[in-house]
């Protein structure tokens, strides 16, 4: 995207032949609606009227979208002292206003600077602005125009380098404050999920609801955002946990007054006390586990969500079980697939699916320095390595243990850390994984595994993916003594 002249875009618009504007947006990757240039116009027009410096329609972003989570920004002036964002309303109530105000600060405030935000409404000519209270004043144009030639603009090479879409995907497990405040905001997908969620949760009857969507795509966090509206409401909420419960949740449990359980502990528990039960991770459940809940809803009249993502399996009976079949047969409900990934960055996403196969289609182009690559000829050296790198910020994420038998992955892996079963859910900044010599590409193309002495009762390549899912930002993969997988790797980096 580039940044562009307001009243060019306006004269463009308003001169030119259909099929040359849009080349002309098209140069600076821009695609205005026909009523947003109206607000435009109006927005231009208001400006001109107390100042003749053509300055101050310059050096605007327009429409710009934040990747993978679909916020859009109408006005952005990016200034080495501030940056101003202006959105553009033909008509809105005080409510709208303020709620989309709040956002856009919310947004631009992991850009650590300082952001001024203003919302015009072409039909009044008004324009508004937040105090420090949060609430909606009116303000007027000269102290805008003077924002805008005080400011020392400045052009961005390419503006999605300031915004990291992971900075938005708030884990209720590792940022339980942030989640409980709800210093958050859903994505527009999220947000129509949920609205049409409650709308059914409230309707009288059983309601069984299913969540699913890949790792990165803010399913844990819906579900958990669902939960939080009923129990505001003042109903109860019941969460059952497939897995083991994790710090998020004792913290939830212990300072926040949630009800939460590990489905080991479900036994004979009453779900008719309960106005909505949430059944997190369904995946991994025990199909006659999942037959009683299912019959005590039914039976309770009351309401249900499943939440899951059928790839996130960790050993070859739960995906045998299918889950989501199970639930299809088993219930009349509703079914939402999360379909934008947002935790996971474009590039890390495809580093991952490139390394599963190899014939897996890489994305071309972007930022590959989120990805480290670190080969080792012995397990010594990785374990080594990667404990000096725990002391610098990184996570290490363990293989799950077989409680039976002690598996070649015991070698490298440091006592203490987090396994796979226990980041279930959770998200990390930089996270470390390993690949070691027993894994292979099959004649399908596919990772998979070689040469253990017993068969492992956790799926070697699933935990990988498991572990390798949870990246945020940074990820760091290590090899040791795998030539073949280090060469794909590299080819798929470069």
């Amino acid at each position: 995207m580039k940044e562009i002249n307001l009243k060019s875009l306006i004269y463009a618009h308003k001169f030119l032949e259909q099929q040359l504007f849009q080349n002309y947006c098209n140069f600076f990757g821009i695609s205005p609606k026909d009523q947003e240039l109206n607000d435009l116009m109006i927005f231009c027009r208001e400006l001109n009227l107390i100042s003749l410096n053509e300055d101050c329609f310059n050096s605007f972003y327009i429409g710009y979208t934040i990747p993978q989570i679909s916020k859009e920004f109408d006005l952005l002036r990016f200034g080495k002292n501030y940056t101003l964002n202006i959105e553009l309303k033909s008509s809105s109530t005080e409510e709208k206003i303020i709620y989309q105000l709040k956002k856009n600060k919310y947004y631009l405030s992991f850009l650590e600077e300082d952001i001024i935000n203003f919302c015009f409404e072409s039909r009044s000519r008004k324009l508004y602005v937040l105090d420090e209270q949060g609430n909606l004043i009116e303000d007027d144009f000269e102290k805008l125009l003077r924002l805008i030639l005080g400011q020392e603009a400045k052009a961005l090479y390419n503006i999605d380098t300031i915004f990291n879409p992971s900075n938005y995907l708030v884990s209720p497990f590792n940022s339980t404050e942030r989640f409980m405040r709800g210093n958050y905001f859903l994505t527009n997908q999220q947000e129509e999920i949920k609205k049409k969620s409650l709308q059914n949760i409230s309707s009288s009857g059983t309601c069984f609801i299913s969540i699913s969507g890949k790792a990165g795509t803010g399913k844990t966090l819906l579900t958990y955002d669902i939960g939080k509206e009923i129990m505001n409401q003042g109903h109860k909420c019941l969460v059952i946990h497939c897995g083991i419960l994790n710090q998020g949740h004792q913290r939830l449990l212990e300072e926040f007054s949630w009800e939460i359980i590990a489905i080991r502990d479900l036994g004979d528990r009453d779900l008719s006390k309960y106005f909505l039960v949430i059944i997190d991770e369904t995946q991994r459940i025990y199909p006659n586990q999942l037959k009683q809940i299912i019959s005590s809803i039914k039976a309770s009249n009351i309401n249900c969500i499943f939440s899951f993502d059928m790839q996130q399996y960790l050993k070859k009976q739960e995906a045998k079980n299918n889950i989501e079949n199970f639930i299809q047969e088993n219930t009349s409900g509703i079914h939402y697939q999360l379909t934008t990934k947002i935790r996971t960055n474009k590039e890390i996403a495809s580093f991952i699916m490139g390394i599963l196969n190899r014939k897996n289609k890489i994305h071309s182009g972007g930022d590959k320095s989120n990805i480290e690559l670190t080969y080792f000829k012995k397990n010594i050296d990785a374990k080594n390595y990667i404990k000096t790198q725990t002391k610098k910020g990184w996570k290490s994420i363990n293989y799950t243990p077989d409680s039976v038998t002690e598996h070649p992955y015991t070698k490298f892996q440091i006592y203490g850390e987090d396994n796979a079963h226990n980041v279930i859910g959770q998200e990390f900044d930089k996270v470390i994984a390993v690949i070691d010599s027993h894994f292979f590409y099959n004649e399908r193309n596919d990772l998979s595994t070689r040469g253990y002495a017993r068969t492992p009762y956790y799926h070697p390549t699933q935990m990988l993916i498991q572990i390798m899912s949870r990246t945020r930002r940074k990820l760091n993969l290590i090899i040791i003594n795998n030539e073949e997988i280090l060469e794909r790797a590299l080819e798929v980096i470069n």
